[in-house]
């Protein structure tokens, strides 16, 4: 009997211990991993697609609507590309992004998450002849992202538009 109980209390606590800690060392391992790499970049001048995994958002593709979300409009009165272009990368940075390439029409920056510090990657397209500033804010790693890169998205829309007001 005391041997029995000796089992169930070893599995209980494996259960109790040693499962969390497998799923912690998981995660440390993910978060790792997602450091390696860098953003898809321009394909055919857009942005990538998101695959199907819900852990990607992109404003270019209306037809993805599981991924889409509406890109930022620039006001007519913003005609320099450079400016727009300082304007990006503002907000990127105010956001909590480190802008790793920037150029008049294409940014690329990263994010890292509080916890363990994931990786993800943001790109912008900025397209004047459509007046258009395209974003793609995706993870590294893993399958879901709770939420996070539509919110980040509708945060950096929400900085966009501020700025313009004041500008």
């Amino acid at each position: 009997m005391a041997v029995v109980k000796r089992k169930r209390f070893l599995k209980m606590e494996f259960f109790a211990f040693g499962l969390p800690l497998v799923v912690i060392l998981a995660f440390w391992f993910m978060a790792i991993s997602s450091k390696e790499g860098r953003a898809i970049g321009l394909i055919d001048g857009q942005l990538a697609r998101c695959t199907e995994k819900p852990n990607c958002i992109c404003t270019e593709y209306p037809d993805d609507a599981s991924h889409y979300a509406e890109p930022f409009v620039i006001p007519s009165h913003m005609d320099n590309p450079e400016e727009i272009s300082q304007l990006v990368k503002a907000v990127i940075e105010e956001a909590g992004g480190d802008v790793q390439i920037q150029s008049n029409s294409y940014l690329s920056a990263v994010f890292e998450s509080r916890f363990l510090g994931f990786i993800d990657d943001v790109e912008v397209r900025i397209d004047l002849s459509r007046g258009r500033i395209y974003l793609r804010s995706a993870s590294r790693v893993g399958y879901s992202d709770l939420g996070a890169n539509l919110k980040r998205v509708n945060r950096l829309t929400k900085l966009f538009a501020e700025r313009v007001v004041r500008h």
